[in-house]
């Protein structure tokens, strides 16, 4: 702690500098300390005399005197935090006890008082400063108003029919039926009531929780209305201190009230303005002008850039690379999605299902592991029992199970025939609207086989009908049966004929062959051919006398029934093999090559093989199900069968879709259509082109001579043929049929022969574009090799070591939660009004919703438009676990972390949910906000969304889409509808404007998957298209114009209006987008500027100081002590822009330090511009978490670092022993996968685990550089997100000594290393030396910056001079560099004796033998105490300032001139500024013309300058490579050093 004659020094030095501010603060401090050190003496005293109690209150005394200045802010806001609760007790217990006094006559009101005033102070929970007293105000009031807040929100949507569900809760229940009532409508049932009622329950809120003593604005500010001001109630007594208290209770209640209305009133005016001035002509048209021009110059560039060698190449690989399907077919790739998030929307239906017959059973055991569980066996005999009722509808497997647990099960089979009637329903609209009619035989069989599992039928395969005429559902579910014999690869390597499983599945064969015996019938020879080759095997038919029946041997039936269980165990021997044996050899090598390569095949696909019949004699043989290894475990049988199920509806209709006509929201024409518009030469060219033949030949020639098109298809006889020939020359194909692995024959089949025919393009022979082809096919990729096997294994790793990071940690769960706010305001879609309850019942819905026909419809509509389940870390984390289970022992060691993650580590199945459901909240509440923007346009453009007159839905949908507006109509998975086109537009604006996984590049993708670099690459790549797409978005919006075709269809002043509207939502977007990632970060360092005093000045030097990687991130300040410590807080932690600012930012800074270390104008911007490269590119080629722990504890000569992290810790020694080294680095290594929330206990630094900070703040134990962790500090870490950064040049500026020595002593090395070479000549020696103090010169100019920065923070010279002689600098070295002054090396005795020690060596010929030491110690001389380059720049911005007053003044003085003029009238001022007006127009004109000019001359200028840097720029290239990507190019040892020869380049 600093002394009092220290703090007065520095408070002098501050004043003398200009500070005044700053010496007020260090004065404060001062005295402060002066009365700490007198009331420490007098304790002591006390003590010592021993007066201990008197001790102990001067003790405290002192410390609460002192404490304001020496303790974090942060531990002052952590105590806000944990005061707040008990602020809201107290404030309600005084008003019940006041209400006791005031009826009863009774005093509990002041002991109530003094009671938690007593608790406060023994428990430290007194803020001492304004953000901890603000922190405890706000928390305070927010902790019970917000509930009160949501229920009268809620109330209100039911008053104003807003609701879309029904809450389950009985506190909203409660708001419902209020919000229903005549009095709750009367009340609320518009925004202006609400407002209303909001402020009056505020007043009495406010007056309710709010303790005695509490001051109003009015105390603080003269300008608020007196009669707020609240009265001193500690003299009063009796009814004058209980009318005093509750008075100023209710001043409070009438101030919260007043400044309620007052947000709620001026926020919505506000943005009513934003959005009022965008819609304005003359800002709209400027707002045009400027996103027209712009967009002209990004053509032009294009236009350029397009006519490079190479550029189509490479616009199509970006393509390919960095969109979501590697296509630029926008609205066939959002159906496509849409169509894969409706069955994986499917798939979470099924696992809910699921996970409420286990909660429900007994069975719902989490990772906590707390309460009562069965046992394992009786675990599996539930299970049981459950795969048995939903195999055959039996309720009695279900005896002796709670009512609770037969509900779930009767869910799980009544979802199960849901989804079942789904599949129906596509089946039989495909046969009603056939796009093939080749295939509708095959349709109808599969309509038959699904209805045959779904509904009783008669002997004719005809559904059984009830009384009232319904079909008579099966009592079972539908559940698809699985085998190891298909599914796993382990299944024949384990295989034996001798297994007794096999044994008793071929005595059952034997068995049933009996009891169903083949005869000579025709069925019966085709199945004895289909067993048996021909040959003299072949069993043969024994006619009985009696009945004339051929049958079959006893000898013969064996054979016959091994033979059938051969066959269906795929081990056919009746194909040429002539042993099961050598069956079993082809199926072993079969099983072993399958997987080498993957051909391509389709992107959307329906389940594997769902309408293949099933065999009933395998549902008859449950032996032989189990030598197949039949599935039985219930969860998996019945969620994949949901799943698949809802995969293949959603397939069909896509591909029904798809296939239709444009007109009718498809996204095929006929071939004359398609042939008319390639005519044309149009942009927008057909996706899909129906089969010519769908023409007769006579009306297709017909149709062609009346659109004048049979001129283009010469002179052939066959119009179709030549069509095919015109659409293949312009890059249509025909989609060839698919093959697929077949694991009954080994071997490959079509797909068409899968019973799937309906689902293909290919077979009616329709054309499709190249885009539609790539987008509609997924290429074929490697296969599961041993090289993959690593990889997978690498990338689970990989991922585990990113789950433990991100998921447990508590600061990681809260900036998920704050990011998704902000990308929410930064939309405009942060609204006080939303509906929170809708929200949370769409996400947390589950079979209790069943019911709830609107909610479960709505759900499964934005299910299907893919913005819930999205999130960027669990869907990123699921697709590696789900990738390298295809591998063996990338999917043991997955299988294993899930089993140990679930049982191991408490709370992860939890926290996952909370992270990847908090992500969906808010998406779904963005979805609700951009839908109510369209829907409250249209409304106020008069446009009834449920009554839309002819043709005007068509007019919006084309109109919104060909200006960006939209990119589609109505999506294929929801029926085509006003209202679900507006939904289907808010969920591709969400799925635009906010991060989700399904949007994310392959190749990110890719490198998200990748072992060694990127740590979820996907964060920076979402963050970056969400911000492009939010100002695009808002461009597009803004510069909206009705087509000619709308004003039609709606009439002039409609259409005018919703012009209007949307140009205002534009506005709103890009104003909010702007505040949000640009004004808020900037506004929040600012406030906290003033808050802590600190001056631009020292917030610079302070950031020079922070280590280079936080040179983008826009920083706060959390404390400024005035004598060289400023705390920073990273805010780019939480704000989701920064991945798209913080480079920005970053290349600014760079670009303001080289000015600052005197570089020229083109060094200031290539060090700016490969600054910002550089930010942009680190997310993407940046170690991964895992190789990065690899690689610090390798050895050097395996790539490693040898024992040392990137920012240059140490995590072993070089002289440690080996076992040291691998123990230290295993330990190292294993960090990296301990969760987040354990970090908190215990971290791993140095190769050894340590406390983490939460422990050290709960232990008093200080950290390794001996800072302090207190518990209110760790818990405002924990809450804001936000880490504090210290900077302490009195205790750390030792550091940049310490970094200077190395660099020193490089310079020199080189030089020496030069000078010794035998073959160097006097001038390549005398050039060595000029370098080596040109580097030098470099290297003291950047500790010179440090220590200017240092003195700006106000750290004093004596303190900096004793740091720098810690560090081991010399004392002249020191003083003259503190100077300004270069402090050039001369060639030092050392020097010479070595480099004349190593000219003795007899083995050794030289070319020089007389080394010139006196002419270096010449050059070293006269360059000696030259100025450093920061004192050079620092003169020259002096001197800048100095010329920008005097003209100034000169600007002034000709002001003051022609101010005694004689005043001119109102038609010459008019006509001047006119002419000022064109004057500044004609000059702005000209300015630009020389610009261009100078500019082409400047290039021209520089071309030399360029040449001369490109070597420099070569030279340093793998320096800064290795920067961006150390995995790839090689070691850094320290990002500061690295940054500082950057510097110096």
């Amino acid at each position: 702690m600093a002394t009092f004659a220290e703090l007065q020094d520095a408070a002098i030095a501050r004043y003398d500098s200009g500070d005044i501010e700053g010496a007020k603060r260090l004065k404060k401090e001062a005295l402060a300390t002066q009365e700490y050190e007198r009331l420490e003496t007098e304790a002591i005293s006390a003590y010592d005399n021993g007066d201990i109690e008197t001790a102990k209150a001067l003790k405290k005394q002192a410390i609460d005197t002192i404490t304001p200045f020496q303790e974090s802010r942060f531990t002052d806001i952590g105590r806000g935090i944990l005061a707040a609760p008990v602020t809201v007790a107290q404030g309600i217990s005084e008003a019940a006890a006041l209400g006791l006094d005031w009826s009863m006559g009774t005093e509990y009101s002041r002991p109530v008082t003094e009671a938690f005033e007593e608790f406060r102070t023994e428990n430290d929970l007194d803020p001492r400063g304004v953000a901890g007293h603000v922190t405890e105000e706000v928390l305070a009031f927010g902790l019970g108003f917000i509930p009160v807040a949501g229920w009268l929100g809620r109330a209100s949507s039911v008053a104003r029919g807003t609701a879309r569900t029904k809450s389950t809760s009985r506190f909203f229940k409660s708001a419902e039926k209020f919000g229903a009532s005549p009095k709750g409508k009367k009340l609320l049932d518009t925004r202006a009531k609400l407002i209303g009622t909001t402020a009056a329950a505020t007043v009495g809120f406010e007056a309710l929780v709010t303790p005695d003593g509490r001051a109003t604005l009015s105390d603080s500010f003269d300008f608020m209305p007196d009669a707020l001001k609240t009265e001193d109630t500690s003299e009063m007594e009796g009814s004058q201190f209980l009318a005093g208290r509750f008075r100023n209770k209710m001043r409070r209640g009438i101030e919260g009230g007043l400044f309620s209305l007052g947000v709620d009133v001026g926020l919505p005016i506000a943005i009513d303005g934003v959005r009022a001035a965008g819609s304005l002509p003359g800002i709209n048209i400027a707002t045009a002008g400027v996103a027209q021009g712009t967009s002209k110059v990004f053509q032009l560039g294009t236009d350029l850039l397009g006519r490079a060698p190479g550029a189509k190449t490479a616009k199509r690989k970006f393509t390919e690379w960095f969109k979501p399907a590697g296509v630029n077919t926008h609205a066939l790739v959002e159906e496509m999605l849409d169509t894969k998030s409706a069955g994986d929307a499917g798939l979470k239906e099924g696992m809910d299902f699921y996970k409420a017959w286990e909660k429900s059973s007994n069975e719902f055991f989490d990772t906590v592991k707390i309460g009562k569980f069965k046992g394992p066996k009786k675990r599996k005999e539930l299970r049981h029992k459950l795969y048995k009722f939903l195999d055959t509808g039996d309720e009695s497997f279900l005896d002796g199970l709670p009512a609770s647990a037969k509900k779930a099960a009767g869910n799980m089979i009544k979802v199960n025939h849901e989804y079942m009637d789904r599949v129906i329903g596509e089946l039989e609209a495909s046969i009603r609207n056939p796009t093939d009619i080749s295939t509708l035989d095959k349709t109808k069989a599969a309509l038959q086989e699904m209805k045959a599992n779904r509904f009783q039928l008669d002997a004719d395969g005809v559904p059984l009908r009830g009384s009232e005429g319904q079909e008579l559902a099966n009592p079972a579910a539908y559940l698809r049966r699985r085998f190891d014999l298909y599914e796993s690869k382990n299944y024949w390597s384990e295989f034996d004929f001798k297994k007794p499983e096999y044994k008793k599945a071929l005595e059952e064969s034997k068995t049933f062959v009996r009891a169903n015996m083949p005869t000579d019938s025709g069925a019966g020879k085709d199945l004895l051919e289909d067993l048996f080759s021909f040959g003299d095997d072949m069993p043969v038919f024994v006619t009985d006398e009696v009945t004339g029946i051929g049958r079959l041997s006893e000898a013969d039936v064996d054979r016959y029934a091994e033979r059938m269980l051969l066959k269906t165990l795929n081990l056919d021997i009746a194909k040429g093999l002539t042993t099961p044996a050598q069956a079993l050899a082809q199926n072993k090598r079969i099983m072993s090559g399958i997987d080498q390569n993957f051909k391509p095949g389709k992107a959307v696909n329906l389940a594997d093989g769902i309408f293949i019949p099933r065999k009933d004699a395998i549902g008859k043989l449950p032996a032989v199900r189990v030598l197949m290894g039949e599935l039985t475990e219930p969860e998996q049988a019945f969620t994949t069968t949901i799943s698949d199920l809802a995969r293949s509806a959603a397939s069909m209709r896509f591909y029904r879709g798809i296939a239709a006509d444009e007109m009718a929201g498809g996204f095929s024409v006929d071939a004359i259509t398609a042939l008319n518009r390639l005519s044309a030469d149009e942009d927008n060219l057909p996706m899909i082109i129906r089969n010519p033949n769908d023409f007769d030949p006579v009306s297709l020639t017909k149709a062609l001579d009346q659109n004048g098109l049979s001129r283009q298809l010469g002179a052939s006889n066959n119009p179709a043929a030549s069509l095919d020939e015109q659409f293949l020359s312009r890059g249509y194909t025909q989609l060839e049929p698919e093959y697929v692995y077949d694991p009954l024959t080994g071997g490959q089949r079509l797909e068409m022969e899968a019973m799937q025919p309906f689902q293909n393009l290919s077979s009616n022979k329709m054309w499709v574009s190249a885009a539609a082809k790539d987008a509609l096919t997924v290429p074929a990729r490697m296969g599961l090799d041993e090289l993959g096997e690593v990889f997978a294994t690498a990338a689970v790793l990989k991922g585990e070591a990113q789950r433990m990071t991100i998921v447990p940690s508590v600061l990681s769960q809260i900036r998920n939660i704050s990011g998704n706010v902000l990308a929410l305001a930064g939309n405009a879609n942060f609204k006080k009004d939303s509906d929170f309850v809708d929200t949370f019942r769409l996400i947390a819905s589950n079979v209790d919703s069943m019911d709830d026909v609107a909610l479960r419809k709505f759900s499964e509509e934005l299910g299907a438009l893919g913005v819930i389940d999205t999130s960027l870390v669990t869907t990123a984390l699921s697709n590696m676990k789900s990738a390298a289970k295809e591998f063996s022992l990338g999917g043991k060691i997955t299988a294993g972390i899930e089993t140990f993650t679930a049982s191991t580590i408490p709370f992860m199945r939890q926290l996952e949910s909370l992270y990847s459901d908090s992500d969906s909240f808010f998406k779904v509440m963005a979805v609700f906000a951009e839908r109510a923007k369209i829907t409250n346009a249209l409304g106020r453009a008069k446009i009834d969304l449920d009554n839309m007159g002819f043709g005007v839905l068509d007019a919006l949908t084309q109109n919104f889409v060909d200006q960006g507006i939209a990119k589609r109509g109505a999506s294929l998975m929801m029926d085509k509808s006003a209202s679900n086109f507006t939904l289907t537009m808010a969920g591709d604006t969400v799925k635009d404007t906010m991060p989700v996984y399904t949007r994310v590049g392959k190749m990110i993708k890719k490198l998200d998957a990748l072992p060694v670099i990127g740590a979820f690459t996907s964060f920076a790549s979402e963050n970056i298209r969400n911000s492009a797409n939010t100002l695009s978005r808002g461009v597009s919006e803004m510069g909206f114009v009705a087509s000619d075709e709308l004003i039609t269809a709606l009439g002039r002043d409609k259409a005018k209006i919703l012009e209007r509207q949307i140009r205002g939502i534009g506005a709103q977007r890009l104003t909010s987008y702007l505040a949000v990632s640009q004004v808020l970060p900037t506004a929040i360092t600012k406030a906290s500027m003033i808050a802590t005093g600190t001056t631009e000045e020292e917030y610079n030097a302070g950031r020079v100081l922070t280590p280079d990687f936080y040179n983008g991130s826009a920083l706060l300040v959390i404390d400024n002590d005035k004598r060289g410590k400023i705390t920073y807080g990273n805010q780019s932690n939480i704000f989701p822009h920064s991945f798209v600012t913080d480079p920005a930012r970053a290349a600014l800074r760079q670009y303001n330090k080289a000015g600052s270390l005197g570089k020229s104008e083109s060094e200031q911007i290539l060090s700016g511009v490969w600054a910002g490269v550089k930010g942009y590119a680190e997310p993407f080629l940046q170690e991964s978490l895992m190789y990065e722990a690899l690689r610090d504890s390798m050895p050097q000569e395996w790539l490693g670092r040898g024992g040392e992290t990137q920012t240059g810790a140490r995590v072993y020694e070089t002289s440690d022993p080996l076992g040291t080294k691998v123990s230290k680095g295993a330990t190292h290594v294993f960090g990296t996968f301990v969760p987040g929330y354990v970090r908190q206990i215990t971290e791993e630094r140095g190769g050894e685990f340590q406390k983490g900070r939460l422990l050290r703040s709960l232990t008093g134990t200080m950290g390794t550089r001996g800072q302090d962790y207190t518990n209110t500090e760790e818990l405002a870490r924990t809450i804001s997100g936000i880490t504090p950064i210290v900077i302490n040049t009195r205790t750390d500026f030792g550091f940049a000594g310490g970094e200077y020595q190395p660099l020193r002593s490089a310079a020199k090395g080189q030089a020496t290393k030069e000078i010794k070479r035998a073959d160097a000549t006097i001038p390549q020696m005398t050039r060595a030396w000029s370098t080596y103090l040109d580097d030098l010169y470099r290297v003291q100019s950047g500790l010179n910056y440090k220590i200017e920065a240092a003195r700006a923070m106000g750290t004093s010279d004596q303190i900096i001079r004793k740091q720098l002689r810690a560090a081991n600098m010399g004392t002249a070295e020191i003083a003259s560099i503190m100077r300004g002054e270069f402090w050039p090396g001369l060639a030092s005795t050392e020097m010479i004796k070595d480099i004349r020690i190593d000219m003795r060596n007899p083995d050794k010929r030289r070319l020089i033998t007389d080394i010139p030491f006196s002419e270096f110690n010449r050059l070293s001389n006269e360059r000696r105490r030259i100025k450093l380059s920061p004192q050079m720049a620092k003169e020259g911005r002096i001197a800048r300032i100095n010329d920008r007053q005097a003209q100034r003044q000169a600007e002034m003085d000709a002001a003051a001139a022609l101010s005694s003029a004689p005043e001119q009238t109102f038609v010459e001022q008019v006509t001047d500024t006119a002419t000022g007006a064109i004057d500044t127009i004609t000059d702005t004109a000209s300015n630009v013309a020389n610009t261009v000019t100078d500019t082409a001359s400047n290039v021209a200028g520089t071309v030399s300058d360029a040449v001369t840097t490109v070597g420099d720029a070569a030279t340093s290239f793998r320096d800064r490579a290795q920067v961006i990507a150390p995995g790839v190019f090689g070691d850094r040892r320290n990002l500061d050093i690295m940054n500082r020869q950057q510097a110096g380049q």
